[in-house]
């Protein structure tokens, strides 16, 4: 019996030290995104509940830093975000009808003299309060129709990374009878303008959208992390095509909307505030 007991209390500690939840300030109450921005800080967005300002928040906690309004853009449903070291790249790409012909995305240059320090427990920072975006139109090369057929729905995303030079946008599919399928898209921004291929398409677990459909991603070290409001999807790239090597259930249903990879070990997720629970902020261990 005490040697049962251990093994109770060890697995509670060994689930409670490989995940830490957050809950977020309200103003991530539609949080849609988050990625890595500069030194123990992330970039986030909220999607078209909110106007068009990237928050940057601490990684301990998911408070809120600074708020930025990004000229230049609206804010018609931004749904996820993602850098290259050099740009912060946006995606206004949420497209629920499938019926949108002004998808965009923006791109955001970052100076990487931003910090922010504590004295005395007040917050300093050399932060700006605006920054200017150049936009580029985004059109998917395989959609004909607007809307299209409802077994053709799958011309939303809510999902995007830089990539190996490129952009990558995920697909969700909201088809009728829906299918799984998640078309992979590469944008190629090195013209001044989004060159829009479609890579490959990914066959995802799940009996309706709800459940299988794609919700956000990231990349690092040749691998494709895709979230869903499930599970976690791990890929990894090998001649230009995405092969899963990994999946992992993230327990009961939660509006997860954006992923952030902090290392091949470690993993940030985001939901937001629905009828399944308050913003949060997950910290998995892999």
């Amino acid at each position: 019996m005490k040697h049962y007991y251990f093994l109770i209390v060890l697995s509670f500690t060994l689930i409670s030290c490989a995940s830490r939840t957050y809950h977020l300030p309200n103003q991530l109450n539609e949080i849609s995104g988050i990625d890595d921005a500069f030194r123990s800080a992330y970039f986030s967005i909220n999607d078209s509940g909110d106007g068009p300002f990237v928050y940057i928040m601490n990684e301990d906690g998911g408070s809120i830093l600074h708020k930025m309004f990004v000229s230049g853009t609206d804010n018609i449903d931004w749904e996820d975000l993602s850098t290259d070291g050099e740009f912060l790249y946006i995606g206004d790409i949420g497209n629920n009808r499938n019926q949108r012909r002004d998808l965009m995305v923006y791109r955001v240059p970052i100076n990487y003299s931003w910090t922010f320090y504590y004295n005395g427990g007040k917050l300093n920072h050399n932060l700006p309060d605006t920054v200017q975006a150049e936009f580029f139109v985004f059109n998917y090369p395989d959609q004909i129709m607007f809307p299209p057929e409802d077994s053709q729905m799958n011309f939303d995303s809510e999902a995007l990374t830089y990539a190996d030079g490129k952009l990558l946008i995920l697909s969700k599919d909201r088809s009728k009878p829906y299918k799984g399928i998640c078309k992979i898209y590469e944008a190629d921004l090195s013209n001044n303008m989004l060159e829009v291929k479609l890579l490959q398409e990914i066959h995802l677990k799940g009996v309706s959208w709800l459940t299988g459909s794609v919700t956000g991603c990231d990349y690092l070290n040749n691998k494709l992390y895709v979230l869903t409001y499930k599970r976690l999807y791990i890929f990894e790239r090998s001649n230009g095509q995405f092969e899963l090597i990994r999946k992992k259930n993230l327990g009961s249903l939660q509006q997860w909307e954006g992923i952030c990879v902090d290392s091949e070990k470690q993993i940030r997720i985001v939901a937001e505030k629905s009828r399944l629970g308050k913003q949060k902020m997950k910290i998995i261990k892999l």
